[in-house]
């Protein structure tokens, strides 16, 4: 659970949930939960009790009167708690306008009166369990900014982190935004930035107020929270303001361990530099461009790279393009299914997409090509599985993307569920489908059509069972990691644990054994004098599912141990 150390009495903290797998990583399989949140003193009242994650994270705004209290927060057997001490704001420090040349530190309690400025010879840093308040307003451009010019460090950590919030409890009341032009490098580490977006609009889609807002600058986000900058009580149950995420040209962001939710978009950027990694972005509602990211294209010599990340729930695209190449792998995309504005899992306008190794579902369109110029519209689709979308993969014609120019090229990926497979508004030359499991028959090499055989669908387990037919059926020369030939889908089919038996000595004095294994996959055995004390002896690949195995390096050897496990 990630929580101000401190709070006011009187102003919203966010709550930030996480559901962590054996091995410390969030855990993407727990598809939506419950989170149960208590305080252990009587007299400390919450506003509300209940987070609901998605795939292992979400957060919500809860406000709180009382005293110090320890916030415990339950998911079935698991929990997890912190202790929250409350604040008085006499022990804040006002600040308004320009900040001196030379290092300014902000610690403890700091009241933002209005914009202030940090001028190109100043560093500002902000140090661990700071509150930033920050003066709010009722109007677009009139609530108070923070203006950097030169470099900012705001240094929080997971049990002291910074928060950036409203200095007001009501929640028409929000701040502006943070705003970086022509600045050096500067960092968000564990910092919560809330209940903004009351900044003058500038530009966009959305013609919404840019909470983050960096030109020709590089800004790194490291656990860092961005929420709560939507008004619709759809998305925020009362907490927020029309603010998108951010609005970036000519910059360079990162975004790592982030969690993005209820704005009215996520960030939109135009000739900036992208990676976006182990973040959630979750929520984003509103009418027309509510999108989780939306990407233009991308200036010389700039990457845009998603990786790890989980976009749920939304009302247009989960990532909108503007001809960029983008690259996204190992992403889940659910929940994008507003179909009034033709919602979207990832929506591709010109330039080139690269989707691999990606689940993508629950949606209106899973992913959907449009083309207006120049180079044709390519979409690349490697070792995904796109299920349950009301149509799957479409080529779309509209009024500003006539087409006919887009190019898919889809491999070893499983197509299934929903309405429609594959659609496309001018014809099947549009798509190049090879080694795929297809809902419909489709022209291809190595192309099935038969039902993929998941774990448990209906449960969001898109885990293959034993058997099922995308097993070992994608394009011949390229291998998983335990040397079979290629899955189909989202995830790699992992059997069970193999087993040894039927061992026995040799007139030679070498031995044997029966390996009973999932067949066609490379099993590593070891040996071992006494326990403790393994070697590797070989790999060997089974084609049948009982295969005897022979170790005639054991010849003189009184006794040896042996182990197998799979491969890598």
């Amino acid at each position: 659970m990630l929580v101000p150390a401190e709070y006011l009495p009187s102003i919203p903290i966010l709550v930030r949930v996480e559901a962590l797998n054996a091995s410390g990583g969030r855990e993407v399989t727990l598809w939506d939960a419950e989170v149960i949140l208590t305080a252990d003193v009587p007299g400390v009242v919450l506003s509300t009790n209940r987070v609901i994650l998605r795939n292992g994270m979400g957060s919500i705004l809860v406000g709180v009167t009382g005293g110090d209290f320890e916030l415990t927060a339950r998911l079935g057997e698991l929990m997890a708690t912190r202790h929250l001490g409350a604040r008085s704001l006499l022990q804040a420090i006002s600040v308004g306008g320009t900040l001196p040349a030379g290092s300014v530190v902000w610690s403890g309690t700091v009241q933002v009166t209005n914009t202030v400025v940090v001028p190109p010879t100043t560093t500002l840093t902000i140090l661990s369990n700071t509150l930033v308040l920050m003066n709010g307003s009722t109007s677009n451009g009139g609530a108070a900014n923070l203006i950097v010019g030169g470099t900012l460090q705001s240094l929080g950590t997971e049990e002291q982190p910074v928060t950036f919030t409203s200095s007001s409890p009501l929640p028409t009341l929000r701040w502006g935004q943070l705003r970086h032009t022509n600045a050096p490098a500067s960092l968000y580490r564990g910092t919560i930035i809330t209940r903004a977006g009351r900044a003058a609009a500038e530009g966009g889609h959305t013609g919404q107020g840019p909470v983050i807002r960096p030109v020709n600058t590089r800004l790194t986000f490291e656990q860092c929270s961005l929420t709560d900058h939507c008004e619709t009580e759809r998305a925020n149950s009362g907490f927020g303001t029309p603010g998108k995420v951010g609005l970036a040209e000519g910059s360079d962001l990162t975004f790592n361990d982030c969690l993005m939710q209820r704005a009215r978009s996520g960030p939109e950027i135009s000739g900036t530099a992208l990676l976006c990694t182990n973040t959630w972005v979750l929520d984003m509602r509103g009418p027309d461009d509510s999108d989780g990211i939306y990407l233009h294209q991308q200036g010389a010599g700039q990457r845009l790279f998603v990786s790890g990340c989980v976009f749920a729930g939304g009302d247009d695209d989960g990532i909108d393009t503007l001809g960029p190449i983008l690259e996204v792998e190992n992403t889940i995309f659910r929940d994008w299914n507003n179909r009034l504005e033709d919602a979207k899992a990832i929506s591709v306008f010109n330039g080139s997409t690269h989707v691999r190794r990606s689940l993508i579902l629950n949606s209106t369109v899973g992913i959907a090509a449009k083309w207006s110029g120049g180079s044709a519209a390519l979409v690349t689709i490697e070792q995904s599985t796109i299920y349950g979308n009301l149509t799957n993969v479409l080529a779309q014609k509209k009024s500003n993307a006539p087409g006919p120019f887009v190019d898919y090229r889809i491999t070893n990926s499983i197509l299934w569920g929903g309405d429609v497979s594959v659609q496309s508004d001018f014809a099947q030359t549009n798509f190049t489908i090879r080694y795929c499991d297809v809902g419909e028959a489709w022209p291809g090499e190595g192309n099935v059509t038969v039902e993929p055989s998941f774990q448990n669908e209906a449960g969001n387990d898109f885990r293959l069972r034993p058997g099922s037919p995308c097993i070992d059926a994608g394009l011949p020369g390229i291998l998983d990691p335990d040397g079979s030939i290629v899955d189909l889908g989202y995830l790699t089919f992992l059997p069970g644990a193999p087993r040894l038996s039927g061992g026995e000595s040799l007139p030679d004095g070498s031995f044997q054994w029966l390996l009973e294994a999932y067949p066609n996959r490379d099993y590593v055995v070891e040996t071992a004098g006494e326990p403790g004390g393994w070697a590797r002896l070989r790999t060997v690949h089974p084609t049948t599912s009982s295969e005897l195995v022979h170790d005639e390096t054991a010849v003189g050897i009184g006794h040896r141990l042996y182990r197998v496990r799979l491969a890598p």
